[in-house]
């Protein structure tokens, strides 16, 4: 599967559904001797169909005080945020998305919406890497995926019912630097690539679905990462250097007594740059939570 914004939504992401006798889920656990921290491997968008959750999920979340995110969702959700969101995803230039995309990536978005009758006029505004993020989007509710249902949404609506410490492991301008620089990389040929993914996602979606529900780390890091390899500068400032800083704040946590779940795309966990392998290559033991 090729690199495109649908991962970065779904990273990367990464949805399920029923399928089979389930042998494990994404989620893992590590411990010291004062700490024990669940990794819980997140899908940012889900159908309501996709429920329940895997068992291990809700295991996690009843055993842990505390519970970390990415990033502080009611900021997210807030004006403050929307609106730097808006102000670096849009042209305030006077050009518009047409002038900014060859004539081959231009032709290729606007057969697109033409198909969904998405106006693809109304989106001129947007810098290629929204207009690739509103196309993800847009077709995830297509197919009744929202971010409502979304492992993030849930359990940080769960954690504050049940006064529950919440933290996050990134501040929301940290998430706005990392789309400015998302945007560097977002040329032409990788909206051309998104848009194909996109005309398949009935038939990938699947696939995507079953490796996360699974557990299959391998499947899904093929599915997330295999081809975002391709673009060194992208996977190191999406991947890499973020699993990297957040090892080391977890390994602050595992010096503090009591029990934490921490929640983050599954693609985070995954392969020899995820945070699960990086904290077994500082020695410690990581195994898939069984319930």
């Amino acid at each position: 599967m090729k690199h495109n914004l649908l991962r970065l939504a779904v990273i990367l992401l990464l949805l399920f559904t029923a399928a089979g006798v389930r042998a494990e889920s994404s989620v893992w656990i590590v411990s010291s001797p004062k700490a024990t921290i669940y990794f819980a491997g997140s899908c940012h968008v889900l159908r309501a169909s996709d429920y329940p959750l895997p068992p291990e999920f809700w295991s996690a979340y009843q055993d842990s005080r505390k519970i970390i995110f990415e990033a502080p969702q009611d900021e997210m959700a807030g004006p403050a945020f929307q609106q730097k969101l808006l102000s670096a995803s849009i042209y305030d230039d006077g050009t518009t998305l047409k002038q900014h995309l060859s004539a081959k990536a231009y032709a290729k978005a606007e057969d697109f919406c033409r198909k969904r009758d998405y106006q693809i006029e109304q989106l001129q505004m947007l810098r290629p890497w929204m207009f690739a993020m509103m196309l993800t989007m847009q077709e995830m509710n297509r197919l009744g995926a929202e971010p409502n249902y979304g492992i993030d949404h849930v359990f940080n609506e769960s954690a504050r019912r049940d006064r529950k410490v919440i933290d996050n492991l990134e501040t929301v301008d940290e998430q706005i630097g990392f789309m400015t620089l998302m945007d560097k990389g977002m040329d032409n040929e990788q909206i051309i690539q998104t848009i194909d993914e996109l005309e398949q996602i009935n038939v990938k979606l699947p696939d995507i679905l079953n490796a996360w529900r699974k557990g299959d780390e391998v499947k899904i890091e093929e599915l997330s990462l295999q081809e975002l390899k391709n673009y060194p500068k992208l996977y190191s400032i999406l991947i890499t250097d973020r699993n990297r800083k957040w090892v080391k704040n977890i390994e602050g946590y595992l010096q503090q007594p009591g029990k934490i779940m921490i929640i983050v795309g599954a693609a985070h966990l995954v392969g020899d740059n995820g945070v699960i392998e990086l904290l077994r290559k500082r020695g410690y033991h990581v195994e898939k939570l069984k319930k």
